[in-house]
């Protein structure tokens, strides 16, 4: 199992969006992943967050850190009680 960690700061545009999906793509199954967002519009949390739904991904934790920022840990696997939920 593998740990992957992505930030993006600042807002997010398209090619944001393509590297997302890049990147999502290189998570296996039982890695976790994490996403962190400095742009925390609604829209934009809810297109990362179907980006990863509808690429098999279950999300176990999301929400603001201590910093303000948005995150989303998730991990690739059919089984939603495999999450790992990061101490932050």
């Amino acid at each position: 199992m593998s740990d992957y960690r992505m930030d993006i700061k600042g807002n997010i545009g398209l090619s944001d969006y393509s590297n997302i999906y890049d990147y999502i793509g290189v998570v296996d199954k039982q890695d976790n992943f994490t996403i962190t967002i400095d742009d925390t519009k609604q829209g934009n949390i809810n297109i990362i967050s179907s980006m990863l739904s509808d690429n098999k991904f279950v999300i176990c934790k999301q929400g603001y850190d201590e910093n303000g920022r948005y995150f989303i840990n998730a991990h690739k696997n059919t089984y939603w009680f495999l999450c790992v939920i990061p101490i932050i």
